[in-house]
């Protein structure tokens, strides 16, 4: 189930910091932001799936800052803390506490942070989103004007577990969305095609710029065979240069 924190290390080498966003209700929303070697780029908002901000994302932040990129990895998480235990069913129970629309909030107010940093340049945003935060950025992409989307194994139809305060489905959404869509699953996704095929037909319908790619043979989490050898690799490469290629493309 998507990326925990059983990642290998990975050698960061790209500077970076620890920032504390202000929201609205008081709080601040903890975040890392990493940077280009030359000190500034294009932003974009990397959001994790229910494990929260794991080795493994760290390793997207740096990789994409090594691209040129100012990147916020965001701890939408932090209200319910940290994992006591690196499980799926502790992930799961922590995301039945979580309120999806406060986080969906909160994550508006990154990216507008985001946009006002001197570091940032350019006028368009990238979010990269994985599992519940691909489905969290495809909310996003249907609240702002000012966002390029990449989304791995994202729930078209919301999330399956329970959640006391759940975002819309993205596939309610499809009329609102007016930046470009790149999405990617694998044909063993326990999403399944039909909400795959579903949403991309509803997407096109609605002339919302849209593109994606169904692996076949791999399953939820594919991405990680980028960080090692395995059976997902080839997949996970792919996959990643093509998101290299839509953010150059589309977030400056």
């Amino acid at each position: 189930m998507c990326h925990r924190h059983d990642t290998p290390p990975y050698d960061l080498g790209m500077p970076s910091q620890q920032v504390h966003i202000p929201l609205d209700s008081g709080e601040a929303l903890p975040s890392t932001c990493y940077t280009p070697l030359d000190g500034s780029g294009p932003g974009i908002v990397l959001i994790t799936d229910i494990y929260g901000p794991t080795p493994f994302y760290q390793a997207i932040a740096d990789r994409l800052a090594g691209d040129g990129y100012v990147v916020l990895l965001v701890d939408y998480f932090f209200r319910q803390g940290g994992l006591t235990e690196d499980t799926r069913d502790e992930a799961f129970a922590r995301h039945s506490r979580l309120s999806e629309r406060s986080a969906l909030h909160d994550l508006d107010t990154a990216l507008d942070w985001l946009s006002r940093q001197p570091e940032t340049t350019g006028t368009r945003l990238g979010t990269l989103g994985f599992c519940l935060g691909g489905t969290l950025a495809l909310d996003l992409a249907a609240r702002r004007d000012d966002l390029e989307t990449a989304c791995y194994y994202a729930f078209p139809f919301g999330v399956s577990n329970p959640n006391p305060d759940p975002v819309p489905r993205p596939i309610d959404l499809t009329d609102h969305i007016t930046g470009n869509v790149l999405a990617f699953w694998g044909d063993s996704d326990y999403i399944g095609t039909d909400q795959m095929h579903q949403f991309r037909d509803t997407m096109r319908a609605s002339g919302a710029s849209y593109d994606h790619t169904i692996y076949p043979g791999v399953g939820h989490g594919f991405l990680r065979g980028l960080l090692n050898d395995g059976p997902d690799s080839a997949a996970a490469l792919d996959s990643w240069e093509a998101t290299t290629r839509f953010f150059a493309t589309h977030v400056k």
